[in-house]
């Protein structure tokens, strides 16, 4: 049996074309991209987010205005982005990695 810092090795040197060989994961890879119209919209939504509190401007100082904009726009972008892995049916990225990992280690050890 070998070690588990070999396995670690020879996962780091073909991550990339282990992924890309598994077609749970290509799929899911692939439900990221824009494909639709409803898609640009879903991914436009954080910048009229950023506007509208922008305009809203709570602070007197500009700078934490355009921070809290800043802010604004990258939870909904990870909200928008939540919703439609949610929408699309898929597993996370991570996840399926794990098991791919998983699958791996138990060849390997075989």
């Amino acid at each position: 049996m070998q070690s588990p810092n070999s396995f670690e090795a020879y996962w780091e040197a073909n991550r990339k074309r282990l992924l890309e060989e598994d077609e749970e994961y290509k799929k899911a890879l692939d439900g990221y991209k824009l494909h639709s119209g409803a898609d640009w919209l879903l991914f436009a939504f954080p910048v009229v987010v950023a506007i509208v509190v922008l305009d809203w401007a709570p602070f007197k100082g500009e700078f934490l205005n355009w921070i809290l904009g800043a802010v604004a726009a990258i939870l909904t972008f990870v909200a928008c982005v939540a919703f439609k892995t949610h929408m699309s049916g898929n597993r996370s990225l991570s996840n399926i990695e794990a098991d791919v990992k998983r699958r791996e280690e138990e060849k390997f050890g075989h």
